[in-house]
């Protein structure tokens, strides 16, 4: 949200020439030429239409929803409701509803700005490769596509997870020097919890990873706990996991039994 009844809306687009050019490696670093491989266009508007017509006005390049990678919902708009903002998305008639969404901590146009990933050099597309990889051996954040999300959304008894973004300073060290420098790097860590269509809270990494079990959305891990022995640690590696729920049903109560699986090695 940008104010009252408005929402401040960023597209971020590909730019050739800083892609072309090379250098400046990955955390979406200049190019050769000095070139910026992406730029961000910000427009404040009542709706997303009147946001499209906005950047048409400013730049030449016409927004496409086919080459959509995903959808970052800003914080004040997800505490306010994104029902609204949703059914855009899924009307349109070039929309997937294969396109993810996450939820950013604080405002989604830094998540597009301040970002810079760490092997890729657009966030945009840096969003949609982490959600794919779905972090099998750290399984702490909650991929989900914008269809399966409006249906957690809209079914009863049923609340909403997303992904979780934010931007937090990255140490590396520069090569040849003995001091480091400070860049921002996306990192994709806890989700955030819909009551309807309004963000409630987030929860935090083992918090979703527990949430994941009980859904059945988890294929494998690393869990590096204590050992009998002092000042010894062992990791255990999941490569599968199962669920099962059973309703318990007394005459005043019910409850749940959650049984958990997972198998791997030491």
């Amino acid at each position: 949200s940008a104010g009252p009844d408005e929402l401040l809306v960023s597209f971020q687009f590909v730019n050739p020439g800083g892609m072309a050019k090379g250098g400046g490696g990955g955390g979406g670093g200049e190019g050769g030429g000095g070139e910026q491989p992406f730029f961000v266009l910000s427009v404040k508007a009542r709706t997303i239409p009147l946001a499209l017509a906005k950047i048409s006005q400013e730049s030449p390049h016409m927004v496409r929803f086919k080459q959509l990678n995903a959808i970052v919902l800003g914080e004040e708009l997800g505490r306010d409701g994104v029902s609204h903002v949703l059914d855009f998305f899924v009307r349109h008639w070039e929309m997937r509803r294969s396109i993810w969404v996450t939820m950013a901590h604080g405002k989604a146009q830094d998540i597009l700005l301040k970002g810079a990933p760490v092997q890729e050099k657009v966030p945009g597309v840096a969003v949609k490769m982490q959600m794919e990889t779905q972090n099998r051996f750290d399984p702490t954040y909650y991929p989900i596509m914008v269809g399966d999300f409006l249906t957690d959304m809209t079914e009863e008894g049923r609340d909403a997870l997303v992904a979780a973004v934010s931007v937090k300073p990255m140490q590396e060290n520069k090569s040849g020097e003995g001091s480091t420098a400070e860049n921002n790097q996306l990192v994709f860590q806890g989700a955030g919890v819909f009551r309807g269509d309004k963000l409630v809270d987030y929860l935090g990494p083992s918090e979703t990873r527990g949430a994941r079990w009980v859904r059945g959305k988890i294929e494998g891990g690393i869990y590096t706990v204590p050992t009998p022995s002092e000042g010894e640690w062992a990791s255990l590696v999941t490569e599968s996991g199962s669920s099962q729920i059973k309703p318990v049903i007394t005459e005043d109560n019910i409850s749940f039994q959650v049984e958990i699986r997972d198998e791997g090695y030491v």
